[in-house]
């Protein structure tokens, strides 16, 4: 088994755990999801076809023979596709909806049938994209360049895509996604430029890896909408500090919900609801420190935590995010937004555990929300 043969048997390892880890996560099914699973599968496929390519290479008879001539088209066409998925994943993962999806599939189709055509007749022996030598290895054909510059323009031109939406995802998914290009550029080049050397696709492996690190594994603790971490997180959290036994805790929290916010849902519409909690979550955010902890814990309840047992540093922030409140509600175009607040610090004295004292401020919060209303 040669060196390339390893490395890319250790990389569809690495991608089928990758793959396994993806598929038990809570929101699995998201469209976003399919498209990175796909992804990972047809790299792994990429990397079988590529195996079987270099196995059966110079055999011209028996089951060899067929082996390599299906394996030789199924990967130049299952490149084609891969790059469809990517375009398909960044469409998802910027814009979050489907909007435009079949544009962008009947835009890039005719270049897939393109491929498609040119496969099939180098398959039959039409020198179109390839041919296989007699004596062994590929010849590559006028349509490969086509295809192959196709493709690269196409990955180029998603990078000026990311950095026209930067301002819509977090700044380690923009330096990600902009770095996806980088491993995959290298193994060309290196392939190239070394011979004996085959690291396209275990370079591949590189970046789906920092993606699923850097955004996929994201998704089970993150609301999909606000972008803050969900319930499961804060549950999580809220588990955890009550877990610290024996420590002195130094954590204040705040429990936030929009007054009315079912009336901007049934009168304004559930977009300009949706809109609402993006501008709320992002206020929050805005108002808090660096290393606090805040999470969507239901349909327009946040909840923040704050390392500190200083009222002084709490009052802060209340203060931080009325003042931003009654600047958003100046530009707003929809109804004035009131959040209703309760908060306090944690005292081991007081409070029996940490959900007792997350009961607590929830029902402060409650009271501030029923004093507004007299």
């Amino acid at each position: 088994m040669t060196s390339s043969t390893q490395v890319h048997i250790i990389s569809i390892i690495i991608l089928i755990l990758l793959f396994g880890s993806i598929k038990q996560q809570s929101r699995s099914v998201q469209q976003q999801n399919r498209y990175y699973l796909a992804l990972v599968i047809l790299t792994i496929l990429a990397m079988i076809f590529k195996i079987t390519i270099n196995y059966t290479d110079g055999y011209t008879s028996g089951i060899e023979e067929i082996l390599l001539k299906t394996s030789t088209a199924l990967y130049y066409f299952t490149t084609v596709v891969i790059v469809l998925h990517w375009l398909l994943y960044l469409h998802h993962l910027l814009k979050g909806k489907k909007v435009y999806e079949r544009l962008i599939i009947y835009i890039y189709l005719p270049f897939v049938l393109l491929a498609l055509v040119s496969v099939l007749l180098s398959a039959f022996g039409i020198p179109a994209m390839y041919t296989i030598k007699p004596s062994g290895g590929i010849e590559r054909h006028v349509m490969y360049g086509v295809i192959i510059f196709t493709e690269y323009l196409i990955m180029i031109g998603s990078v000026f895509y990311v950095i026209w939406n930067r301002n819509k995802i977090s700044r380690i998914e923009y330096l990600t996604l902009i770095a996806y290009l980088l491993p995959p550029a290298v193994g060309i080049f290196l392939n190239e430029t070394l011979s004996g050397v085959d690291l396209i696709w275990p370079s591949m492996m590189i970046s789906l890896v920092m993606v699923y690190t850097n955004i996929q594994s994201h998704m089970t603790n993150t609301d999909p909408l606000t972008g803050v971490f969900n319930r499961r997180e804060y549950e999580k959290q809220v588990e955890y500090l009550s877990s610290q036994k024996g420590m002195h805790k130094k954590i204040c929290a705040i429990m936030i919900d929009i007054d009315n916010f079912k009336k901007i849902n049934d009168e304004e519409s559930h977009q300009m609801g949706d809109k609402a909690l993006i501008e709320v979550s992002q206020i929050l955010q805005k108002s808090i420190r660096k290393n606090d902890f805040i999470a969507r814990i239901g349909g327009d309840e946040f909840c923040i935590m704050i390392e500190s047992d200083q009222m002084d540093i709490l009052h802060q922030i209340v203060n931080r995010i009325n003042e931003q409140m009654q600047l958003f509600n100046t530009a707003w175009e929809g109804k004035k937004i009131r959040l209703s607040m309760g908060y306090g610090i944690y005292d081991a004295v007081y409070h029996k555990n940490f959900k007792q004292f997350f009961e607590k401020i929830d029902r402060l919060m409650y009271d501030d929300k029923n004093l507004s209303k007299e």
